[in-house]
């Protein structure tokens, strides 16, 4: 399975299948970020959410910057349409370049059906299917409480025209400083596929807000050729106060 680089730090929020619930988000909302490598700053990732009747479109769009681009240009853009009440995605575009890897995606859901027609044919789906743009948002319904359990929990994704079932463990709780301030974060530790990107399962750690928003505000990951940072710069239209610590 192959992952974009800039999905990643918004691909594993936290999520469940059997909760019913509602995305806090209102329409216009808006995060942007900046991606580091090392020390130098990269690029910055910004994605945009707008509601309209029982719809939630999102659009993510992330580039690398002119000094990156001279080693390694990135130009990602993904687009995700999810139906407001079950959680779910019916549409999922996915156009990426990254350096010498390019890839254009178009998945139609059918959840009745428990299937995916795409451009290389329709395949079988697990029941409650997430894109990976749609498991961000859809994760985002669940309750603090609920992220802090001791158990891991799971979430059945399909990418790149495979069936993923991931793990999510919670490791603690943490306030971290950011350009918008200390904001009290849950910490948690997906696994994720040795492959493209990751060398190991555990290379990849991510902070959501410690709130009813649950952004995603810190990702931390090592990659085959180093590692990368993505902190939250600007958090515009949301539902809830963030939690934000004196």
């Amino acid at each position: 399975m192959k992952t974009g680089i800039i999905i990643i730090f918004l691909l594993i929020s936290t999520f469940s299948l059997s909760q019913k619930t509602t995305i806090p988000l209102i329409d216009g909302e808006s995060c942007s970020y900046r991606i580091h490598y090392g020390f130098i700053t990269a690029g910055k990732a910004t994605y945009v959410a707008s509601k309209k009747g029982e719809e939630i479109k999102i659009v993510l769009q992330g580039s690398s910057n002119s000094i990156t681009d001279l080693f390694f240009k990135i130009r990602d853009k993904y687009e995700s349409r999810i139906n407001s009440r079950s959680l779910l995605p019916s549409y999922f575009k996915r156009d990426i370049i990254e350096d010498n890897y390019k890839i254009n995606q178009l998945y139609f859901f059918n959840h009745k059906n428990n299937t995916v027609k795409t451009q290389k044919g329709e395949y079988r789906i697990k029941a409650k299917s997430q894109d990976m743009l749609s498991a961000v948002f859809f994760g985002r319904s669940l309750n603090s409480n609920f992220l802090k359990r001791k158990d891991p929990f799971f979430i059945n994704l399909f990418i790149d025209e495979e069936n993923y079932n991931m793990k999510i463990r919670y490791l603690g709780t943490e306030v971290l400083d950011t350009e918008i301030g200390p904001i009290r974060c849950i910490k948690l530790k997906p696994t994720v596929i040795v492959g493209r990107v990751f060398s190991s399962p555990d290379d990849l750690t991510i902070w959501v807000s410690d709130d009813q928003n649950h952004l995603i505000i810190r990702l931390e990951m090592k990659i085959l050729v180093g590692s990368i940072k993505a902190d939250i710069e600007t958090a515009k239209n949301i539902k809830f106060p963030l939690s934000i610590s004196d």
